[in-house]
């Protein structure tokens, strides 16, 4: 039998009592409940949250061009100016790796849509009838995706925010131009919108078939701007790009083009400064809300140590040590935060859960890329923050202990 806990246990077990000696303890002791409560439910809102950013704005930055791209030395995926054939001899090498989904071709150029009053340049990303769509069709707004086999297609897939701009819907016509060496004029159909909500991209894209990009540029069938590289949801960007790298070093042939990899994190760095940002938010967050409710306990617990002062005299006059006593009221207190840590756990994921499924809270996407309050839920983080809230608010209540050793049964103990 645990005395300490028996002990703890009938102290406690008169908390709530009504009488007078006694509501103190009461009311110290429900503060302290809500004071964790409030603290953890902050604490796990603020991850989920985050958590959310991190998955949506990864999602759509990585939807775009692929987590890792292969490029021609000093260019980027949309250079079009560059190109390199895509017979590559480890291409079935990257594609092994366990953090990779697959590879997929794409072709760049530039260009200027014309509409009766006005002028748009845009990027045209070529695509084959191999590419993965779901990106896109995820985020589709009006219309349908185009298909790409068969013969040269004319559709295209244009961003609802340039379609807009345009006054243009799915199924009308516009004509763009392509300036090099002369001028050359091309009619598309739109056969669909989409809206990804990264302003830098999503106002100026158009999805099309690579061969009218390749024909554009005057290439090879077998010539592209990059080899977009797609990792299997949440691989490490990091972890998979040093792997790539290895790859294309190590087994790079005088047969193969001269290549080099590049992750989004380096094509969208503004993205992921902020995502950094908000990290920190969360552990400067974490650490201030384990920092109130610590210190909130300890004056709840110091109420109760007050009000129970001759029962702790009493401890000491039969022989338990100050450790002792302190253990009894550590029980007492363990009991509050955990309560606290159930409260807030229950209320943090169920309002969690109501945004994840209704999306209520609204948010204006061109100042943080979504237009809601994302969810994300990881049982791991969150069980890591609720462990790591009560081992330092415990460690935050061993404070206690300097009281407990200042009291003397001579002066505490008293006939009731």
């Amino acid at each position: 039998m645990n005395v300490h806990k028996f002990i703890a246990d009938k102290i406690r077990s008169g908390l709530p009592s009504k009488k007078s000696g006694s509501r103190m303890s009461s009311v110290s002791a429900t503060i302290g409940l809500v004071s964790v409560a409030v603290s953890i439910f902050v604490i796990i809102v603020a991850i989920t949250v985050v958590m959310g950013f991190r998955r949506e704005i990864r999602t759509k930055a990585s939807g775009f061009m692929g987590e890792i791209s292969l490029v021609a030395p000093g260019q980027t995926p949309m250079n079009e100016q560059y190109p390199f054939t895509d017979s590559i001899s480890f291409i079935p090498s990257i594609e092994a790796l366990n953090s990779v989904d697959h590879t997929q071709r794409v072709a760049y150029r530039s260009g200027l849509i014309k509409t009766s009053d006005n002028i748009f340049g845009s990027y045209f990303k070529g695509v084959d009838s191999l590419y993965n769509f779901s990106f896109f069709e995820k985020n589709l707004s009006s219309g349908e995706i185009p298909s790409f086999t068969g013969k040269i297609s004319s559709d295209v897939l244009v961003a609802r925010r340039l379609a807009v701009q345009m006054g243009c819907e799915a199924g009308d016509d516009i004509t763009a131009y392509f300036i090099g060496d002369d001028v050359r004029l091309r009619k598309f159909r739109i056969a669909g919108t989409f809206d990804a909500q990264i302003e830098d991209l999503d106002n100026a894209m158009v999805v099309c078939d690579i061969r009218q990009v390749q024909r554009l540029n005057d290439w090879e069938k077998d010539e592209v701007s990059a080899v977009e590289v797609i990792l299997k949801p949440g691989a490490d960007i990091d972890r998979a790009f040093n792997a790539v790298d290895g790859i294309i070093y190590e087994q790079s042939t005088e047969e193969d083009p001269s290549l080099f990899a590049t992750s989004v994190k380096q094509l969208f760095p503004n993205l992921f400064d902020w995502l950094k940002l908000l990290d920190f938010n969360v552990v400067a967050i974490l650490l201030l809300m384990i920092v109130v409710a610590g210190f909130n306990m300890i004056s709840s617990l110091l109420i109760i140590l007050f009000e129970n002062i001759s029962s702790i005299g009493l401890l000491k006059s039969i022989g338990m040590t100050t450790s002792g006593v302190s253990r009894v009221f550590r029980y007492i207190a363990l009991d509050i935060v955990a309560k606290g840590l159930l409260i807030g756990n229950v209320a943090a994921l169920a309002l969690c859960a109501v945004q994840k499924l209704t999306h209520l809270l609204k948010l204006d996407p061109v100042n943080y890329f979504v237009d809601h309050v994302p969810i994300s839920f990881n049982i791991w983080y969150i069980l890591a923050a609720d462990v790591m809230s009560l081992l330092l608010i415990m460690l935050i209540l061993m404070l206690t202990s300097r009281f407990v050793a200042k009291v003397s049964p001579d002066k505490t103990m008293r006939v009731a």
